[in-house]
């Protein structure tokens, strides 16, 4: 299930859903609005005939604008909205997906289209009926895993964790548990000693559910939102007292605690699973802001052998994964720590944040793009509005320019959601890299 299959796809773009993530609920109108508008990356994958499901309206200019990098016309590919559900149309949730109004659109673009697979971001079980009643199961590679609920197999730190550690691969300490006196045991055996740990949601998605636990304060906050500092055994009993319903969900899912390491750069990668094998498609490192805003293509600061151990290590987990019958883009994340160490800190076996990069690298700078180009991302660059960006960027040089195949693209446009769009700029080095981001930075200032 690659998103370079030839075959007529129909694409789903469904990053929040309530399958993913722990309690959307949870989230404020304005974030859960601005992550669920993060389908739109989908349609970068799209190729001719294909269909594209979207969360939101998307500002016709940013579709031309999408469209015309992809050297495609307006009538090449189909966008369907679903009708709004229990979130409005913040996010794609069962409710939309599965609403019966929907669903017959979805078949008339089908058959026009003569789709013949399905390609989600995230194969929760509303995309497996949705399957179903359009007849695409038996074109979609590994159906049968993932309408089995393999999709949550392959999205939980507690299953990563079992896997993981059955094979050997270096993870930081931790337990993974429903036992509240287990995780708040071993987080005070570290904290006692000085050593921060951080706590996992078991569900949840660009690490937004973790929370970091500080023995003192001025400790980095780096891959969670949340930061307490907790000073002896009586502040950790009260916080597991106050919080413990959140970090299991209100009980339904397991907690991982882990060693938290300090000063570690956050790495990423992702492989493709099919039936004669693994291929790497890249490794990344993550830019934290506290949680994910952005990636950095093959990395900015992180040696080459320290990735390559990174990489090697992830692979071997790829190898249960596709003996299990998972077919598809599977993400694998880590850390580089200080002194060399590498660690595994969880996998997702759905498309990532770098999915769409990796289709801007090959299709757009060539099969080579890992040698000689560095792909560099934020999530949020704040912004008047979507046309004035694409000025600003021709007026300064900065566009993405097709023949030197370098240059800034608009690669999510969040204007109306929340005054940003995300941008992607490739570039020939690092320092070019870090140049360019100090220009985009003056394009709008204030």
């Amino acid at each position: 299930m690659s998103p370079t299959n030839a075959r007529r796809t129909l694409l789903i773009g469904n990053p929040f859903n309530e399958y993913l993530i722990g309690d959307l609920d949870a989230f404020p109108h304005a974030k859960r609005r601005l992550g669920g508008n993060s389908s739109l990356r989908m349609a970068w994958l799209a190729r001719p005939g294909d269909v594209v499901v979207v969360a939101q309206p998307a500002d016709p200019a940013f579709l031309r604008y999408l469209l015309r990098l992809k050297g495609l016309g307006p009538d090449d590919v189909t966008v369907l909205v679903p009708p709004p559900g229990r979130f409005g149309t913040d996010v794609l949730t069962r409710d939309r997906l599965l609403h019966p109004e929907f669903v017959e659109r979805a078949r008339r673009a089908v058959e026009a289209r003569g789709i013949e697979q399905v390609l989600p971001f995230s194969f929760e079980p509303a995309v497996a009926a949705l399957a179903l009643r359009l007849g695409l199961e038996k074109g979609t590679p590994g159906f049968g895993f993932l309408a089995g609920s393999g999709h949550d197999l392959l999205n939980t730190k507690s299953a990563f964790r079992s896997i993981a550690e059955g094979l050997g691969l270096p993870l930081p300490a931790g337990v993974v548990t429903r036992v509240r006196e287990d995780a708040e045991d071993f987080a005070s055996s570290l904290l006692a000693v000085g050593k921060p740990v951080i706590v996992k949601q078991d569900f949840h998605a660009g690490a937004h559910g973790n929370e970091i636990l500080a023995p003192r304060p001025g400790v980095s906050q780096v891959g969670a939102p949340l930061m307490s500092v907790l000073e002896g055994p009586d502040a950790v009993r009260d916080h597991f007292d106050r919080h413990w319903e959140r970090y299991t969900n209100r009980g339904r899912d397991y907690t991982v605690v882990e060693e938290y390491l300090e000063d570690s750069v956050p790495l990423g990668s992702e492989f493709a699973v099919a039936d004669d094998g693994v291929v790497e498609q890249h490794g990344c490192e993550m830019r934290m802001a506290p949680v994910f805003d952005g990636i950095a293509i093959p990395g900015l600061t992180t040696p080459e052998a320290v990735l390559r151990e990174f990489l090697d290590a992830a692979a071997r987990l790829c190898e249960p994964v596709r003996a299990m019958g998972y077919r598809g883009l599977i993400n694998i994340d880590g850390l580089a720590a200080p002194g060399g160490r590498v660690v595994l800190s969880e996998y997702n076996g759905r498309l990532g944040g770098t999915t769409h990069l990796h289709w801007f690298g090959e299709n757009l700078v060539g099969p080579d793009y890992l040698t000689e180009r560095v792909l560099v991302t934020r999530n949020k660059w704040r912004v008047p509005s979507f046309p004035e960006t694409v000025r600003a960027l021709e007026r300064s040089g900065l566009a993405f320019d097709p023949v030197t195949r370098a240059g800034v693209i608009i690669a999510c446009d969040h204007v109306r959601q929340g005054g940003a769009v995300e941008y992607c700029l490739i570039a020939r080095d690092r320092d070019e890299a870090l140049r360019w981001e100090t220009r985009l930075s003056g394009l709008f200032p204030g």
